[in-house]
């Protein structure tokens, strides 16, 4: 009698991979920078270009004013954190920071409004960006 081969035949080795994997492909909501404002900056932003910029505000659908956008964009950056008001001190920074830029300057055109706006709300004394 004459063996050939090594062993035992094995059974072959399933897949590592399964033939079926599903996707996981969801995304989150996309977010835009007005959903970092809060309620008192869109209450300036209202005093100051009369624009509503509400909850779930879309800049695709409804164009936003130079000032809302220039202050959301400060919120989302992180220059303005998370629950910091914002300032007579910040908005007049914020305006120098544009003027010393070569591009054009959002704030100037409204910064009166919104600085009467902080003065009538209550004088907020507390800046800590300086």
């Amino acid at each position: 009698m004459t063996v050939s081969g090594l062993g035992s035949p094995r059974p072959p080795r399933p897949s590592v991979t399964p033939a079926y994997r599903p996707s996981r492909v969801e995304k989150p909501a996309a977010r835009n920078d007005f959903d970092h404002l809060t309620g008192a900056d869109r209450e300036l932003i209202f005093a100051a270009t009369g624009q509503r910029v509400g909850p779930g505000f879309d800049p695709a659908r409804d164009t936003p004013s130079s000032f809302a956008a220039a202050l959301a964009g400060e919120r989302a950056s992180g220059h303005l954190a998370p629950g910091q008001p914002v300032t007579a001190v910040y908005l007049k920074d914020l305006n120098r920071r544009y003027q010393r830029a070569t591009g054009p300057n959002p704030i100037a055109a409204h910064l009166d409004k919104a600085l009467d706006h902080l003065r009538t709300t209550g004088a907020r004394r507390v800046d800590v960006s300086a």
